[in-house]
């Protein structure tokens, strides 16, 4: 794991660079193509490197600028009014999940990540198969919840893809409108972290980096939406995420 002394003082290998770069051209086809996954993937890179107590800062941040360039791509299909509904109860309750995660060991973070790495991919299959058709209620409920967990945990964002399948929105309606909601929740959790001195400049200019190179594989994903099977690559995604989950838990990284 690097310091931030070491972060400041450009203690990164070009190795080290490279595959960072290729990790999130990765996670942002892998967002754009699905609207989901992108931040699990790139946790499995930036967590040995920076360690758990700054990683949610950090993805507020890199997230922004991935779920910001996937909504110019899917501009026109973006539905306002849906995304400042659910977004004017996100922010708040992302306020106080980041009040919490700030004062939690990295020891617990770390391990709360790990399960929920391990989790998510039962848990999507789950949320696929059960089809949720949620009312006005429930929609703000799933918004609250998605909130308060995108300032505690990775791949929190996995609640909102459904919700929006079930009140009708699909293709690029439905890619549009869930990267504006994580636009607007993140850019205040970034505001929020920052004034809890849990973001540092090192990490935050990492994270911008890191968010920038999401951008071209968001590009690509925006060219192929629609024209392949996310089946296969799914799989290996799913694979990747148990492995590192695994991992997390068990302390190897």
């Amino acid at each position: 794991m690097l310091t931030e002394a070491q972060l400041l003082a450009g203690q990164i290998t070009p190795a080290i660079a490279l595959a960072g770069m290729v990790v999130c051209f990765f996670a942002g086809m892998l967002g754009g193509l699905s609207g989901y996954g992108a931040g699990l993937l790139v946790t499995l890179f930036i967590a040995p490197i920076v360690g758990p107590k700054a990683l949610i800062p950090m993805m507020s941040v890199l997230m922004l600028v991935n779920n910001a360039s996937r909504v110019w791509f899917y501009r026109h299909a973006l539905d306002l009014p849906t995304v400042a509904k659910i977004s004017a109860i996100a922010m708040p309750m992302s306020w106080l999940g980041a009040e919490l995660y700030v004062r939690l060991e990295s020891e617990i973070i770390q391990t709360i990540l790990g399960i929920v790495l391990i989790l998510s991919v039962p848990l999507r299959r789950w949320i696929d198969r059960a089809q949720i058709k949620p009312g006005p209620v429930a929609v703000y409920g799933i918004g609250a919840t998605y909130g308060f967990l995108a300032s505690l945990i990775v791949g929190a964002g996995m609640l909102i893809v459904p919700m929006l399948m079930g009140i009708g929105f699909a293709g690029p309606a439905l890619l549009a409108t869930d990267a504006a909601i994580a636009v607007v929740t993140n850019l205040f959790k970034s505001v929020v972290f920052g004034a809890l001195d849990a973001l540092s400049l090192a990490h935050f200019v990492l994270a911008l980096i890191l968010g920038l190179c999401t951008i071209p594989g968001t590009a690509c994903a925006a060219w192929i939406v629609r024209r392949t099977s996310l089946r296969l690559h799914t799989f290996l995604i799913e694979g990747l995420i148990l492995a590192g989950g695994i991992a997390m838990v068990a302390g190897l990284i």
